[in-house]
């Protein structure tokens, strides 16, 4: 379309009469709806990496190929290709591969001609032969985004784990692109510089100052976080957050957290020829994941959230209200549109001004579309530690849940196999100045326990349950079973 676009302003339309005019529209409309279906049906450029991201091959004979994201969290990717493929024939000999020092993991990149990249690492592979007899390699990828899911947010991570004090990272209070972002550099950089006791700027996320830093070298680092200073952030309204752990995982402190904010992560592999990842970046290794985290929706800055047909869409921003749970959305009046709308052949949408919205109806642009709602679970739920004594059911002198009896005072009584006493216990003589203990009546009687008690000595066979004929004192002697005479698949005695 801009190469269309452009064709047209080129022409001089006041040296043309009217018909011409329209004519020369018409041909660069054409002309850029053909660019549009070209892009549209281009074949994207897929390509396997060994474990050391030197090329393997591109992908050009695959018979299926799927990839998906999925926004904060990891997406996966299906490939297949027949087993005779020279890509397939590297990828299933694996010792071969290592044995070439070209490393164990496999690594894939997708790039389509509007600039979008998947990326990510083989999880499984496996070989099919089909009802037709070919024979079919499929390779199973996730997104780098699962990277982002190993990195522990160490209480300390300029020491090392013999060390760790205090016993909590945080809290971090700040805007939240910011506040999630340092956690996640300084763990980076505890995982890469593979040494602690380093110092580091007042602002770690401001590159102006990087060059100050003692180790901030990156030209080596296999994952790096693009920058983003305090001042930068606060400028761009983005919601405050304070993300605080004691050794939990980055991607589980920060996800409540991107979601309240509707902040987005982003994963992408920079390559060799690729423009800078971000203005100003230092000299990076080829294959490095840059993580990112941005605002795609402009809910709490400026965005459009609804509208009509007659006026248009509404630019709003949302504000909390006074109990700091719900958000109240305030009209913006005469918005200012964004210069990039204005530049012919300009395709991308600012989030502040979204150029157009797709409804659903009988006569709509959308090809499938699905909707799904869950029913509500539960109404009601307690949280909360352990109570002070006599409140919820916690006695004193106890700190179980029950409450202390006769019984749970009393100590174990030493029993032979049959579940009787040890002889001559009774007899003994009680210590000076004490009398024997009263004997509690137990809740059972003394033979069911010895029967119960031989019934499961043995912690390795399944419990079975046995038919006993109640006698008043004592067990019916047809009734007493020994586990030795059961069988592997004996049932009830």
């Amino acid at each position: 379309m801009d190469e269309g676009l452009g064709a047209a302003m080129s022409i001089d339309l006041d040296a043309m009469s009217l018909a011409e005019q329209c004519e020369a529209i018409w041909d660069a409309t054409l002309a850029a709806e053909r660019a549009d279906d070209l892009e549209r049906l281009a074949q994207p450029l897929m390509r396997l990496w060994d474990g050391h991201w030197r090329l393997a091959g591109i992908i050009c004979s695959e018979y299926r190929a799927e990839f998906t994201w999925v926004d904060n969290d990891t997406g996966t990717a299906l490939v297949e290709i027949p087993l005779d493929d020279p890509l397939a024939k590297w990828v299933w000999r694996t010792r071969a591969r290592i044995e070439a020092n070209e490393g164990r993991n496999i690594h894939i990149t997708c790039d389509k001609p509007d600039g979008t990249r998947w990326s990510g690492h083989l999880h499984d592979h496996s070989v099919e032969r089909r009802a037709d007899g070919s024979q079919v390699l499929t390779l199973r990828f996730v997104h780098d985004f699962q990277h982002t899911k190993s990195y522990l947010i160490w209480s300390n991570p300029f020491f090392g784990p013999d060390v760790q004090i205090p016993r909590t990272f945080g809290p971090v209070p700040g805007p939240a692109r910011w506040a999630l972002k340092l956690p996640l550099l300084l763990n980076v950089m505890r995982e890469q510089m593979q040494q602690h006791g380093w110092r580091l700027p007042d602002d770690p996320l401001d590159p102006a100052s990087w060059l100050g830093a003692v180790g901030l070298d990156m030209s080596t680092w296999s994952v790096v976080v693009a920058p983003t200073s305090f001042a930068e952030d606060l400028a761009a309204g983005t919601l405050w957050a304070v993300p605080h752990s004691r050794f939990r995982y980055w991607f589980d402190m920060a996800l409540d957290i991107l979601e309240d904010a509707e902040l987005s992560v982003r994963c992408r592999r920079w390559l060799e020829g690729d423009p800078p990842p971000w203005p100003g970046a230092p000299r990076l290794r080829h294959g490095v994941l840059v993580i990112d985290i941005v605002n795609s929706s402009g809910f709490y800055s400026d965005t459009s959230n609804g509208g009509n047909p007659f006026d248009g869409l509404v630019r709003t921003v949302a504000r909390f209200s006074e109990d700091f749970i719900d958000t109240i959305e305030e009209p913006i009046f005469d918005p200012v549109i964004p210069d990039d709308y204005s530049v012919p052949g300009h395709r991308r949408t600012d989030v502040t001004t979204p150029f157009v919205v797709y409804f659903d109806g009988p006569e709509t642009g959308i090809e499938t579309s699905k909707f799904t709602e869950t029913a509500a679970t539960a109404v009601q739920v307690v949280t909360g530690g352990h109570s002070m004594p006599g409140v919820v059911g916690a006695p004193p002198l106890n700190q179980g849940g029950a409450p202390t009896t006769r019984l749970s005072r009393r100590r174990s009584v030493c029993r032979n196999t049959n579940g009787r006493r040890s002889p001559g216990r009774r007899n003994r003589a009680p210590a000076s100045g004490r009398s024997h203990r009263r004997f509690v009546t137990p809740l059972v009687s003394r033979n069911a326990a010895g029967l119960a008690r031989r019934q499961i000595q043995c912690t390795r066979t399944e419990l079975r349950l046995v038919k006993t004929v109640r006698v008043p004192g004592r067990l019916a002697g047809a009734s007493v079973h020994h586990r030795g005479n059961d069988g592997p698949t004996q049932g009830l005695s």
